[in-house]
């Protein structure tokens, strides 16, 4: 689903950047052994603050692709409260408390790129081409 093409085509559009947040895993949770923090990165279109890319640190393939599914084609802008909900309500996971709080501080980060004017502006063209 990741491979190298779609990576690329991330890559080539100045205005998707890429945040990360992380938070501690509970103990009782198989991957805590491994990995002790639960990280999710969002890569975002800084134009319209859709998620056009989403990935976790969680252990199994299908819970990976379930929060992809809840999050990807989502906006931060205008559907943030309705992401953090959507990840509350359907991952009952043991981790889901970890998710949620790594999923809030990506956003917030998000936030305070934009607060600050550190996201691109849009200006150049997506496809790279002049």
């Amino acid at each position: 689903m990741y491979g190298d093409d779609r990576v690329q085509q991330l890559f080539r559009n100045p205005r998707v950047v890429l945040i990360s947040g992380y938070a501690r895993l509970p103990d009782s949770v198989a991957s805590h052994s491994q990995y002790q923090r639960l990280g999710v990165v969002l890569a975002v279109d800084s134009a319209d603050g859709r998620i056009v890319a989403a990935d976790t640190t969680l252990l199994t393939d299908l819970a990976k692709d379930f929060f992809r599914a809840l999050v990807e084609g989502a906006s931060v802008t205008e559907d943030i409260a309705e992401i953090v909900h959507r990840v509350q309500t359907r991952y009952a996971g043991q981790s889901g408390a970890a998710l949620t709080t790594a999923l809030r501080r990506c956003l917030e980060t998000y936030y305070q790129l934009r607060d600050g004017d550190q996201l691109p502006d849009g200006s150049a063209n997506p496809d790279g081409k002049e």
